[in-house]
């Protein structure tokens, strides 16, 4: 565990495939054995057709700016994906307690939004593990066909943004929803993992979800495997 001053202080993180050359295990952990590395495109992938995948890093990080450079596999999401995430979660925390991350899982509870059958959002929890989310519309150029695109997280006191390409498309917290009589609360305590998963085994992918490349900006650290 790191001292409170060292807790403070801000990182800057590159996690680049193509110049550490493979999947780099002093950062990534993968809990499940279908997590592959593409040798040719140098990324990460995470789940195929008929298989599963989820990643975590070892550190944890309080605030930032987290952009991942994702490769995803269609050209919208797909209607039956039970499990594709991807940003600011700790994997064995049920109640998913403070994350914040995109999601283009099909919600399938009762009393959900289950008519929208090709989901993309922006979610986030609160530290008492209150889950609020907004749906974004999906665009198909951010998807299929070796497309890369950036998706960022950007994490403060006062609230969350979610950009796609540098585009604002969503803001969480600090705000009274329809519905709601206190504003969304914001995860200033429990540091979060970085965590991609697809772990779907849907029909539909054609390839993997793949990670190109992980920017971490301004962040404060905690916990890392190795001193970054």
């Amino acid at each position: 565990m790191q001292n409170s001053e060292a807790r403070n202080f801000r990182h800057a993180i590159i996690n680049d495939p193509t110049v550490w050359g493979a999947f780099d295990s002093n950062f990534w952990h993968g809990d499940t054995a279908n997590l592959a590395f593409d040798t040719t495109k140098n990324m990460i992938k995470i789940g195929d057709t008929a298989l599963v995948g989820s990643v975590s890093s070892f550190s944890q990080y309080l605030f930032g700016d987290f952009e991942f450079t994702m490769a995803i596999d269609s050209l919208s999401p797909d209607s039956n994906d039970s499990v594709k995430y991807f940003g600011l979660r700790n994997a064995g925390d049920s109640n998913n307690r403070g994350a914040a991350f995109f999601d283009l899982a099909f919600d399938t509870l009762t009393g959900a939004d289950t008519t929208i059958t090709r989901p993309f959002r922006a979610v986030a929890y609160d530290e008492a593990g209150n889950r609020t989310r907004k749906n974004i519309t999906w665009d198909t150029n951010w998807g299929g066909g070796g497309r890369l695109t950036r998706f960022r997280i950007l994490w403060e006191e006062d609230g969350y943004n979610f950009l796609v390409n540098d585009t604002l498309y969503a803001t969480l917290g600090g705000e009274v929803r329809t519905g709601q009589t206190t504003a969304d609360q914001i995860n200033t305590a429990i540091p979060q993992a970085i965590r991609l998963s697809n772990r779907s085994l849907d029909t539909t992918d054609t390839a993997a979800t793949s990670l190109k490349l992980l920017v971490i900006r301004n962040a404060r650290i905690v916990n890392p495997k190795t001193v970054l």
